[in-house]
């Protein structure tokens, strides 16, 4: 059985089929919305007239069952899961075998009320529960890699302490049981198991055949490009900005703030470009732990620039094409880690989308993708100095203006959800034809 197998090496087993999709159901362990890969991926397979039942997680203020684009939800309640006698067990047994036992029945009780045809499960946690219930169920399943979970999981460790994650019953299971050295043993074993694989960028695909075992027929790319109707130029509306863009050169990150997206060193290279450019204004779009952005706040005080970085805190999804278009340049300082060099995050390609240039660190994906399309710079990672140079070439607005347009080209004729959502329609195909 799948439960038992050792996940130290791929134990392949042969590709399951479907005849007809009708229903296919997909494990979240994160709450929904927002999920900006699950929302394209749900809607393009909805498009192509599957019908999905999305599993994820959920709190009080939300309810239990809902429909979100088309697509039903049903949420299982995060806090408590593993609370009580019961609650103990389940947890036992999720540490021990990486077998959600809640999602687990939640699956098993949907196909008993409405048969699943496939599995689509994102991200490594819920990959196991994914493959133990296709068995159960004689359905193929697809695991939906979007980043090298374990060493994710490496980073995130790193910044939560121990007395927070002892707050967490979960985040404690997970510390102490799953490590990163197991998850890497889990991504083997999902790899060599799951019928497809899909990644966001050829630098993890060829993680996965290299380092995982992988058969390259079943790993497929399916990138975090964007929907070009959410990210127009056009449509998008300005947000309200303590200072005038029109009247400043905007510099901008958006995402999440974590020690590897590199935050410090476009700290450092904000404070060296304001020296000549008094117009210069950082806006930092976004939120993360606590500790890191207090340690934001202070590197830009102590390089006298804390009155030109602006931290905006949260925004919801749809006032980011916003933000963007008000940017002059958009960053994406990813410090080098076995983690951001098998990945790439949607804010590159929306930065493009909406003919804005890109400054990048010179982690594989992200420069690769930049220096092909000629759509911005590269700097070392790690190098405040060297980012201080590049946004300063970058001030130069016939270079800037140069740079975005090949950007927006670049998501026109190639980098868009509309391939990437026809790739993902192909892998359900092939499944059906095999």
């Amino acid at each position: 059985m799948v439960e038992n197998a050792r996940c130290d090496e791929p134990t392949t087993r042969p590709a399951a089929t479907i005849e007809v999709v009708v229903h296919i159901c997909m494990l979240l362990p994160e709450r929904f919305p927002p999920d900006i890969r699950v929302e394209k991926e749900a809607a393009a397979l909805t498009r192509a007239g599957h019908s999905i039942t999305l599993l994820c997680r959920g709190d009080a203020s939300q309810p239990t069952f809902d429909r979100v684009d088309g697509i039903d939800v049903e949420r299982l309640p995060a806090n408590g899961m593993f609370d009580g006698i019961s609650g103990l067990f389940d947890g036992v047994r999720y540490v021990s075998t990486q077998v959600h036992p809640a999602w687990k029945r939640a699956v098993l009780t949907l196909d008993a009320a409405r048969p699943i045809d496939a599995i689509h499960v994102h991200d490594l946690p819920l990959v196991r529960t994914g493959l133990v219930c296709g068995e159960r169920l004689d359905v193929p399943v697809v695991a939906d890699l979007h980043e090298n979970y374990p060493e994710a999981a490496r980073q995130i460790q790193r910044m939560r302490g121990w007395r927070e994650i002892a707050r967490d019953l979960e985040a404690l299971f997970q510390r102490v049981f799953l490590s990163p050295w197991r998850l890497k043993r889990a991504e083997r074993h999902a790899v060599g198991n799951a019928d497809r694989v899909l990644t966001v960028c050829e630098e993890a695909r060829a993680h996965y055949l290299r380092d995982c075992g992988g058969d390259p027929e079943r790993v497929d790319v399916v990138s975090n490009t964007v929907d070009r109707t959410a990210f127009d130029p056009e449509t998008a509306t300005a947000p309200d900005l303590p200072f005038d863009p029109d009247e400043s050169f905007v510099v901008s990150y958006i995402g999440n703030f974590t020690e590897h997206r590199g935050l410090d060193s476009l700290i450092e290279g904000f404070a060296r470009l304001a020296e000549t450019t008094p117009e210069a204004e950082l806006l930092l779009v976004g939120t993360g732990n606590a500790r890191y952005v207090a340690r934001l706040k202070s590197l830009a005080a102590s390089l006298g620039v804390r009155d030109r970085v602006r931290f905006t805190g949260w925004v919801p999804f749809a006032d980011v094409p916003g933000y963007v278009a008000a940017s002059d340049v958009c960053v994406v300082p990813h410090a080098s880690t076995p983690h951001t060099e098998t990945t790439v995050p949607h804010k590159l390609f929306q930065a493009m989308a909406m003919g804005v240039p890109v400054l990048v660190s010179d982690v594989a994906p992200l420069a690769r993708v930049v220096t092909r399309t000629e759509s911005g710079l590269v700097a070392p990672a790690g190098d405040g100095p060297a980012m201080g140079e590049a946004l300063a070439d970058l001030a130069d607005a016939d270079l800037a203006r140069e740079l975005g347009a090949n950007g927006r080209r670049a998501t026109e004729h190639e980098y868009n959800w509309e391939r990437d959502g026809a790739r993902l329609r192909a892998v359900y195909d092939d499944l059906r034809e095999i």
